[in-house]
């Protein structure tokens, strides 16, 4: 019984990865195939010969980064404070804050538009940035996991003349580095995948990042636009492969604890 259990078990799994490698696999075999046959040129043109692909790749590339520190930033802050302090409302707030976590972007465009349009923001790169870095899944991981540190090591730190900036930039954070690193992952991952919002707040095709952009553009050569598309996943196949064992141990800290 346990045997057929282990094949059907091994049998669903083979036919999961295939499924879920299949669309990727497809894109990069037709990538290089034209009606002339197997070729090279459109890669070319994306990587060398025509700087557009490559300026919008970069420019969404830095917008992600920005958002993803930007949102790591206010999350360690955030996330040592209901970790390690005592106030009053804390277990409220923290409740509001899990509660939003459920919330769909899709609720928040109309504040954020509202909001936006008031600072005079609209059709701006800060339009992106701004609500992005308060998303509240990375202080609600980096709560958790930071209630591992124990107190007595906080305790230390204190005892050895150290504030709460040396703390968290000493001893909080590096004894943290899963953690932290799950957060950027899931920030930068949110950020490049962005579609509602750049819709929504910008205006110009030019500003789009290229998760947009593609949607968007005019389909005169199906080849490019296929190796656009692999240009669009080698960054989150690049941090998987190198972070995934952090990756896994940050959000089996946010869940433990």
């Amino acid at each position: 019984m346990k045997r057929v259990r282990a094949v059907l078990t091994g049998a669903f799994a083979f036919v999961l990865i295939v499924l879920c490698i299949a669309p990727f696999a497809y894109v990069l075999l037709r990538s290089f195939w034209t009606n002339g046959g197997i070729t090279f040129q459109s890669y070319y043109d994306v990587f060398l010969g025509s700087p557009q692909y490559l300026f919008r790749f970069w420019k969404s590339l830095g917008l992600a980064v920005c958002i993803a520190f930007g949102q790591l930033f206010i999350s360690i802050l955030a996330g040592y404070g209901f970790a390690k302090y005592k106030f009053p409302g804390r277990n409220a707030l923290f409740f509001l804050l899990m509660i939003l976590m459920t919330l769909p972007v899709q609720v928040m465009l109309i504040p954020n538009y509202l909001m936006l349009s008031y600072m005079n923001l609209l059709d701006t790169y800060a339009a992106l940035i701004l609500p992005s870095v308060f998303i509240p899944l990375g202080t609600f991981i980096l709560t958790q996991s930071f209630k591992s540190i124990s107190e007595s090591v906080i305790d230390a730190a204190m005892l050895d003349g150290c504030g709460v900036p040396r703390i968290l930039t000493l001893v909080a954070v590096p004894m943290n580095k899963s953690g932290i690193i799950c957060v950027f992952l899931l920030s930068f991952l949110d950020a490049w995948n962005m579609v509602e919002q750049p819709i929504a707040y910008l205006k110009s095709f030019d500003q789009y990042p290229i998760s947009v952009a593609l949607a968007y553009a005019p389909p005169t050569d199906t080849t490019v636009h296929l190796v656009c598309c692999i240009l669009v996943v080698l960054p989150a196949l690049f941090l998987f492969t190198l972070f995934n064992r952090e990756l896994v141990e940050g959000i089996v800290l946010a869940e433990v604890k």
